[in-house]
């Protein structure tokens, strides 16, 4: 048994390590994309407009993603989607490098990415379950952090450099290369293993919406789930303001070096909570953790707009970045744990595809906000703008900043909920047995007829 397990948390770090390589190219289009439409719009609505078209594909998309990781082979999906997600990072080189670049065709090839995205991300999650043992979920979880995050930790200060003396449209192209990589390391791991529903040797498959009616009754079955799902919303919500913001709130008062430097280094924060995260054990409470944490996040994040100070901005970034690892492992665990493996795909199809919705949100609510209501707002000379302004400074760069100071606060209250939920708790306090044991504990009585 335990050589088994050896040899799955084996495959699991080949696996891990394709993901990390995929996330580095990821995370430096990202970087660059972002800087080149800020620098060639001056506006934050339409950087925020490329995020949209990068993220409502894919949440669209999800559930069926979540579908279809239950019905097939859960790394063949994998393989797929990061093989043909090129598809749309070539459509924006291609634009880019064309002499006269259109923001509508680059958010078509950033849409088209998604698109194939959201077959993989279902199936990625749901392929961690197959392959490691419950003891190591919270492990496990930690090290997928590392690799997601990988974009952020290592791409921007990576990519800041290179655009000293290179263009956006060489980053594109590593990150089309990191692909090869990626897709040979899935298929390693898919040669290796044996995909869940091989296991578990089901006879007949039934149709789609049938499948994603089970995965929401699953949800439904599960006390406390969807209050969880409605928490991460409002927190999804909030920190999708600072997602979009923070570049043009650094870049108000650094240059573009500086400002990978200093999002690399706060993203190391985001390592440190994995770390953590990863060696702590038996956690009793994760719905205690959660909350910890997003109130973590809330109060770390509304102290990055208080001061025009490059060295307090990455201290309170690197804090929030710490704490961010801690909310996300604390929401997966808890699902995992209440939730029979066989519908997780479509489990996490749903739960992505509500919870990612508030980016979307705030996507829209962000770059309006920003263009048109508070960076006009402490521009201006108002009575209101100069106490707000004697507080966290005037100009440029201070709307944004008071934008992201309210966002930190919702998100304060977002953790308080959270801490107080009597549904939460149920659902975060771990009793020893999984949402399948219990279920094969209830066969066992069925079967002997007690």
């Amino acid at each position: 048994m335990k050589q088994t397990q050896k040899k799955s948390m084996k495959m699991f770090i080949v696996l891990i390590i394709g993901q990390f390589i995929s996330s580095i190219g990821s995370g430096l289009t990202d970087f660059g994309l972002a800087i080149y439409v800020l620098n060639l719009t001056h506006s934050v609505s339409a950087t925020a407009a490329i995020s949209i078209c990068a993220f409502l594909p894919s949440i669209l998309l999800t559930p069926l993603g979540g579908i279809l990781a239950d019905r097939y082979d859960r790394r063949l999906l994998m393989m797929i989607g990061e093989a043909f997600s090129g598809l749309g990072l070539v459509i924006c080189l291609v634009s880019i490098m064309s002499g006269s670049p259109s923001i509508l065709v680059i958010c078509i090839g950033v849409a088209v990415s998604s698109v194939f995205t959201a077959l993989m991300e279902p199936a990625f999650k749901a392929t961690v379950t197959d392959m490691i043992s419950e003891e190591d979920f919270a492990k496990a979880g930690g090290l997928v952090q590392i690799a997601n995050n990988a974009k952020l930790l290592i791409s921007p200060a990576l990519a800041g450099y290179l655009l000293l003396f290179t263009s956006v449209s060489t980053l594109i192209i590593i990150d089309i290369l990191t692909f090869f990589t990626t897709v040979l390391t899935i298929a390693f791991v898919r040669n290796s293993i044996q995909s869940v529903r091989e296991k578990k040797a089901v006879a007949e498959k039934t149709g789609m919406l049938t499948e994603l009616k089970e995965g929401m009754d699953a949800l439904k079955g599960t006390k406390g789930i969807w209050t969880l799902v409605w928490i991460m919303t409002l927190a999804v919500f909030c920190l999708g303001f600072v997602q979009i913001l923070s570049k043009p709130l650094i870049l108000a008062y650094a240059t573009e070096s500086e400002l990978g430097t200093l999002t690399t280094v706060v993203a190391v924060g985001m390592l440190v909570g994995s770390v953590l995260i990863s060696c702590m054990k038996h956690i009793k409470a994760y719905h205690r953790l959660l909350a910890i944490g997003l109130v973590g996040c809330g109060m770390f994040m509304a102290l990055m707009g208080v001061r025009e100070d490059i060295v307090m901005t990455t201290g309170f970034g690197f804090m929030m970045f710490v704490c961010m690892p801690v909310v996300q492992i604390s929401a997966e665990v808890m699902v995992r744990r209440n939730l029979r493996n066989e519908v997780q795909g479509r489990a996490f199809g749903v739960i992505g595809f509500v919870s990612q919705m508030g980016y979307i949100v705030a996507y829209l609510c962000s770059g309006v906000l920003s263009d048109y209501v508070f960076e006009p707002f402490m521009c201006g000379d108002s009575a209101a703008a100069k106490r707000v302004g004697e507080m966290i400074g005037s100009g440029a760069g201070r709307g944004i900043a008071m934008l992201v100071i309210l966002a930190g606060l919702l998100l304060v209250l977002v953790g308080l909920m959270a801490l107080n939920s009597e549904t939460l708790k149920t659902l975060g306090m771990i009793t020893g047995k999984t949402a399948e044991q219990e279920d094969d504990t209830n066969e066992i009585i069925m079967e002997s007829g007690l």
